[in-house]
């Protein structure tokens, strides 16, 4: 028996309908280098309509299966989707009910103690709020002392390794890198912020540090520097471990606390929000007015 007949004959059919297979594959083996391709491919098309015919209550038994299988996943997707709608469910209730299992972090602003005269003195409130370990941490920065300068000039703010401020923020060493990583990778490297009438005022939800675990920034420096972070793109060794970020102007040490700071800015944020479109509705309208 030849390789095609036993490649196709591990179909489940019949022996009545095997013996017509193979009767017909010996009428054409026995034509010898007369046998064409096309006595070939009709034998095929013969064999496929004979097996049809032979397995229509196979397939039926096989469709069945199928259909008894695909029941099966979809009832262990719909188990498995369950399970992970009602933990999102139960975290999210514990976090309504029970503020005070988020953590949360204060970091005051100071200048640094050691800037000369003509450099500005920067103050001000960071504060941290991370729902529950492992997930990404948020933040208020709002600061001001900046020098007059136009809108939207930007200041890089960064976690350092030290919460040392006893030679101004030039103690607190370099930035807080605990995986070896080029800038801007570090856990602490918050990037570029924007000044408008001397101030930076911004909420963050998206940083990549954390208040808990290993590499936690509790205790560690978050230092706001004089210039701008070039993000790692400034082609030389500064560049990759600190964006050449320049001066150190002003620092604070991370410290943990309650959630009462965050609460407060908070409705700071919303009522400062609240009043800006406020603000901007009524421009939009005057300038409909006037049009």
């Amino acid at each position: 028996m030849s390789l095609f007949t036993i490649s196709l004959g591990i179909s489940k059919i019949s022996p009545n309908t095997f013996g017509k297979i193979t009767y017909l594959e010996r009428r054409c083996s026995s034509g010898g280098p007369r046998c064409s391709t096309l006595a070939m491919l009709a034998l095929l098309c013969v064999y496929l309509l004979l097996v049809a015919c032979d397995s229509a209550a196979s397939a039926d038994q096989l469709l069945h299966q199928m259909y008894s299988f695909m029941e099966e996943q979809i009832r262990d997707m719909h188990t498995k989707v369950t399970e992970i709608w009602q933990e999102t469910v139960m975290q999210r209730r514990a976090t309504a009910i029970d503020p005070d299992a988020a953590l949360h972090a204060v970091c005051r602003v100071q200048p640094s103690a050691t800037l000369e005269a003509e450099q500005p003195r920067v103050s001000g409130l960071v504060l941290f709020r991370q729902i529950r370990p492992g997930t990404l941490l948020e933040a208020f920065f709002h600061l001001e002392g900046f020098q007059d300068e136009p809108n939207g000039t930007n200041h890089a703010i960064h976690v350092h390794q030290f919460g040392d401020l006893s030679q101004g923020c030039d103690s607190t060493g370099p930035h807080y890198n605990p995986m070896s990583m080029p800038h801007p990778q570090h856990p602490g490297d918050f990037g570029n912020f924007a000044v408008r009438s001397g101030q930076v005022w911004k909420h963050r939800y998206d940083l990549a540090a954390s208040l808990t675990g290993p590499h936690s920034i509790a205790g560690r420096a978050v230092v706001v520097h004089a210039g701008e972070d070039d993000l790692g793109r400034g082609g030389d060794q500064a560049s990759l471990e600190n964006g050449n970020a320049g001066r150190r102007l002003a620092c604070c040490v991370v410290g943990l606390c309650g959630p009462g700071p965050w609460a407060r800015k908070a409705q700071e944020h919303a009522e400062r929000r609240k009043r800006r479109l406020e603000s901007e509705c009524k421009a939009g309208a005057a300038a409909r007015e006037r049009g």
